[in-house]
């Protein structure tokens, strides 16, 4: 068991057995982008809801996965593991996710990922934290290259990258047309 606290301090105890994986299987659901063929040959890109079996391990590097990027996710399995403890504080779903941001997602984050570590046998316990420790690295490797990356960038390169236009003004008013009647403009007819 690990224990984390939640943004008000609250104590929880994350202890991922067969039972929690079920409560996560049955409240916690995922999109997955898979491809279908269709009746005609061809094959297209389809995203379906599926419930989020965090102890199968053919899909251990996507659920650590979602650990480290889905957020709202995070919480929604902290509550299905946490679930009888905040029962027994009287706590809402609302308000146990209420209690979860920054630091304290990321040590809720923390013990999931140790607790899924220590789940397994002894036999896939070894590679499922190697792998683990392996995402860390990369992650933190591509986290530091962004970071570079924005540290060296200028408003203008952003701006250029992302394909949007600078709100500057003109250079200059040459190119704008002034105002009042142009050659192609109608005359107004004036009542007499």
């Amino acid at each position: 068991m690990k224990e984390f606290r939640d943004d008000q301090g609250r104590p929880w105890m994350v202890a991922i057995t067969v039972a929690a994986a079920e409560r996560v299987r049955g409240l916690v659901t995922v999109d997955v982008t898979e491809d279908v063929e269709q009746s005609d040959g061809t094959v297209s890109r389809q995203t379906r809801k599926a419930p989020l079996d965090i102890i199968d391990t053919s899909s251990i590097a996507n659920t650590l996965q979602i650990l480290r990027s889905q957020y709202g996710t995070v919480g929604e399995v902290l509550y299905a593991i946490c679930r009888k403890q905040a029962e027994e504080k009287k706590i809402s779903r609302e308000d146990f996710l209420d209690g979860l941001r920054g630091d304290a997602i990321e040590a809720g984050v923390k013990a999931i990922e140790e607790e899924l570590v220590d789940f397994f046998p002894p036999r896939l316990r070894k590679m499922v934290g190697l792998l683990a420790t392996k995402m860390d690295e990369v992650a933190t490797q591509m986290l530091d290259q962004a970071e570079a990356r924005m540290q060296a960038a200028t408003a203008a390169s952003l701006l250029e990258q992302s394909g949007t236009q600078s709100t500057r003004p003109p250079e200059s008013s040459a190119s704008t047309p002034e105002s009042g009647r142009s050659e192609t403009s109608s005359s107004l007819a004036t009542p007499a």
